[in-house]
């Protein structure tokens, strides 16, 4: 039976240290697990002490004491201790609710929430999970019981208040780290061991953690489609749905091993800090950006598309701490940033520039999760899928920062519309590869093919073209020689990629090197594509039974030859190929131009470039 009784605590130790109270006849000891940042405060509270099993719990308010337990600063052991009889619940719920951001949440959906959390979580000695991992578990369930969430750091705060004691590290690499529960696990009789998440977080990182193995990810388990569809009357409604649905097959597709490569710190240089604004404060938002960004990651590599609007929206609507200046132990260990410090934060140019930096890696390594080989066959459901990911993406951003200043709108969409942009761009790229393909293996098409360009007056070509292009004749010549032995050789779409890839380094050779690179590498896309167009010129007016194949190579060879070229550019001047385009995207903003000198070399050569034809 549960005994409660009040009691008074007289604080004589500021380190968290050992307390007597006499009852039953005799002395036992506490530890007091408190969020103040010294210890416990320095004067009597009355507290609530609790019998639960063997377990004997005091409260107050956020602070908590474990009977046998220490503080985690001692490296002793810590017991953890859940709340499961409906009067625990209630006084979790209690508490809460005298916490900012969870406040307006009703009683019974807070009761939800936690009994969710104790159904399928128990604590277990040297194992953890990933931060983020529970609350993409959690956003999955809220969704599927139509329940409105709770943030991330909100979040923190329910699953402290029913596994006490709960302890955050930061586990994995130096660069790859990411923060981990320590101590928690999921059930072993848990539906979320049916999820492909789970089963790979499981033989990654549910191991103890002095265990070093690296293993594959897992394929997917039957019944996965089951619980993400939620009902069977749904998995159909929606491209992301059915890639819920076929998501075991559609794995093999996309890379599932990628990891998100270290973030640069901000380069603050000489620029004073805003006001109320420390050094603290931008070493929180580096570690909760990060934080963000994995979060992120995870979601696109299992293919939860529909997970980052709400990603985006917990993020920027940071909840403030309490107003009496107390911080929760949520607070400590999740360093929640208040809404008004994280708009200050990002009116701070360089903290700015640090985040579309950080946004040009995050969204690298989701287009090379996503399209790790853009001429691999893909399924359609799939391209479909990313496609209208990539439409909603501008939306969802915008939506998410309503209210935040427009610098760092204009900043975050930019960077955003690059990314869009490039998914539609390689998904096209990657449609235009499997029908090109056919055409490539067809005998008779390839044969009429050869017959049609052998009649192209390539001379009168090189004529009305070398005015515009002002290309070397030889070079024009050596390269329709090897378009014709290379067609008549069948050679297959993979065979074509390498010539291609062959022809922009002997182009780009001479340029390498050179702060010219970009613009040199922008004006043989444009004579490539002038040329080629005049080829298709003359074949049209010739009437060429062959013109719709040579029709349709030549887009996806133009497509190749963009995404080669775009990749040259990226190596050479160092960004990365989505900071190379989302440049060009960038160019609206009087901001950013403005800057002028303090750009990259690549992006002050375009500014000054404005009318390449005209150069040309």
């Amino acid at each position: 039976e549960t005994m409660l009784h009040y009691f008074m605590i007289t604080s004589k130790d500021t380190s968290g240290g050992t307390y007597f109270d006499s009852q039953a006849g005799g002395a036992h000891v506490t530890t007091v697990v408190s969020s103040a940042g010294g210890g416990v405060p320095p004067h009597g509270m009355v507290g609530i002490t609790m019998d639960v099993g063997s377990s004997h719990i005091i409260s107050s308010g956020s602070t908590y004491l474990i009977h046998g337990g220490s503080m985690e600063g001692s490296r002793n052991h810590i017991s953890h201790s859940s709340r499961s009889s409906s009067a625990m619940l209630e006084m979790a719920i209690e508490n809460l609710q005298k916490s900012e951001g969870i406040a307006s949440h009703k009683s019974s959906l807070l009761n939800s929430h936690l009994q969710w959390l104790l159904d399928n979580y128990e604590t277990a000695e040297g194992v953890s999970l990933p931060r983020c991992s529970l609350y993409n578990h959690y956003l999955r369930h809220c969704q599927e019981q139509k329940l409105d969430p709770v943030n991330a750091a909100s979040f923190g705060k329910l699953i402290r208040s029913v596994f006490m004691g709960l302890r955050t590290r930061r586990l994995g690499t130096r660069g790859n780290s990411k923060y981990h529960y320590y101590g928690i696990r999921v059930k072993p009789d848990s539906p979320l061991n049916r999820l492909q998440e789970d089963t790979q977080y499981m033989a990654m990182r549910q191991q103890p953690v002095h265990q070093k193995q690296r293993f594959k990810p897992l394929q997917k388990v039957d019944g996965m489609s089951d619980s993400l569809c939620g009902s069977s009357q749904n998995c159909n409604s929606t491209p992301e749905q059915s890639v819920a649905a076929q998501s075991q097959h559609h794995q093999q597709y996309i890379d599932t091993s990628h990891i998100l490569p270290p973030f640069p710190s901000p380069d603050l240089g000489t620029q004073p800090l805003p006001e109320r604004i420390n050094m603290n404060d931008i070493k929180k938002l580096q570690t909760l950006y990060r934080d963000h960004c994995e979060a992120t990651l995870d979601v696109v590599m299992n293919l939860q598309f529909h997970y980052i609007e709400k990603l985006w929206q917990t993020f920027w609507y940071s909840t403030p701490p309490s107003s009496d200046g107390n911080t929760t132990i949520d607070d400590d260990l999740e360093g929640v940033i208040p809404r008004e410090k994280l708009v200050a934060l990002c009116k701070y140019e360089p903290v700015r520039l640090w985040m579309r930096s950080c946004d040009h890696i995050l969204y690298q390594a989701l287009v090379e999760i996503l399209i790790p080989d853009v001429l691999r066959p893909v399924p359609s459901t799939l391209t479909q899928a990313i496609r209208n990911f990539a439409k909603s993406l501008e939306g969802w951003l915008t939506n998410a920062m309503t209210n935040f200043p427009q610098e760092i709108i204009r900043t975050k969409v930019a960077v955003v519309s690059a990314f869009a942009q490039t998914l539609r761009r390689y998904t096209s790229l990657n449609h235009l590869a499997q029908a090109a393909r056919a055409v490539l293996q067809n005998t008779s098409q390839i044969n009429q093919m050869l017959s049609d360009l052998n009649r192209v007056d390539f001379a009168n070509v090189q004529e009305q073209a070398s005015w515009v292009c002002q290309c070397d004749e030889s070079v024009v010549q050596r390269l329709e020689q090897d378009f014709k032995v290379t067609l008549q050789q069948q050679s297959s779409l993979d065979q074509w990629a390498t010539w291609l890839d062959n022809v922009v380094s002997q182009v780009l050779k001479p340029h390498q090197g050179s702060p010219s690179f970009p613009k040199a590498a922008r004006q043989f896309l444009l004579k490539w594509s002038f040329y080629s167009s005049m080829v298709i010129r003359d074949l049209t007016l010739r009437s060429a039974a062959s013109f719709g194949s040579f029709h349709l190579i030549r887009l996806l060879y133009d497509e190749y030859m963009f995404y080669l070229v775009e990749h040259r550019v990226a190596q050479a001047t160092g960004e990365t190929p989505i900071a190379v385009m989302g440049e060009m995207s960038d160019l609206g903003s009087d901001a950013d131009v403005s800057r002028g000198p303090t750009e990259p070399a690549v992006k002050r050569e375009r500014i000054e470039m404005s009318h390449p034809l005209q150069e040309m």
